[in-house]
């Protein structure tokens, strides 16, 4: 008699097959994501990062009430940094906003629910200015909560949203971030900081010219063109 296979091997069976089918699915195939944590990941000039986070308590059946909400969105997701993996909590401190906003938190090509569907909403938004030049994302083993990770787009990019689903233990590809611009107060006060040394060298040049030049007696004209200071004794 063989022994049954645990019941949390069974569940990431299934939900693993599932992804899997959506994945290999159109988007409109997806439903409405009220079992998953919908997270929207907007990259920002100068390697600004947005990320909102949102669970929803009143129709996602793993998240029973609000308490549930906010304990699922104090660790979602964790992000690479060097060798470590580190929560976003290390990074910045969220920002928390009850809405009933469905609309923020999936993608504009996704159905949008039925009209009696009801939402309770908090969405955690966490931003700051990475300090890599790529994000690497997971979801920490052991968590309960799966992520549905989309990225808006440009509207002149005509492209339709990209999105993975994570599981536990998944981990993303790197997603560059937006490159750092030079601020502009830099390119005004560049060019007089590199001004600067020339001309105080140039100063000093002139000074120290005129110091020497200060130096050299001035000469009597009344006398004799030659060796103006020796004294020759006359012939005996």
């Amino acid at each position: 008699m063989t022994n049954a296979p645990p019941l949390r091997d069974w569940r990431s069976f299934v939900i693993r097959l599932s992804a899997f089918v959506i994945l290999c699915s159109p988007l409109c195939a997806f439903g409405h994501a009220i079992e998953y944590l919908t997270a929207k990941l907007t990259l920002l000039p100068d390697g600004v990062v947005r990320l909102e986070i949102t669970a929803d308590h009143a129709s996602n059946p793993l998240i029973p009430d609000e308490a549930a909400a906010l304990a699922a969105l104090k660790n979602p997701l964790h992000l690479r940094s060097g060798e470590k993996w580190l929560p976003l909590s290390d990074f910045t401190v969220p920002k928390l906003d009850h809405h009933k906003d469905w609309s923020r938190c999936a993608p504009p090509n996704l159905p949008p629910p039925p009209p009696e569907a009801e939402h309770s909403l908090i969405t955690a938004t966490w931003q700051w200015q990475h300090p890599d030049d790529a994000l690497i994302f997971t979801v920490p083993k052991g968590n309960m909560h799966d992520v549905f990770l989309w990225q808006p787009t440009q509207p002149d990019e005509g492209a339709a949203p990209r999105w993975m689903v994570l599981l536990a233990g998944d981990v993303t590809r790197e997603i560059p971030v937006l490159p750092r611009r030079w601020p502009f107060w830099l390119l005004l006060v560049i060019p007089p900081a590199l001004l600067l040394p020339w001309l105080l060298l140039r100063q000093m040049q002139k000074g120290a010219h005129a110091n020497s030049r200060a130096k050299i007696p001035d000469f009597d004209s009344s006398q004799p063109q030659g060796n103006r200071h020796s004294h020759v004794p006359p012939n005996p």
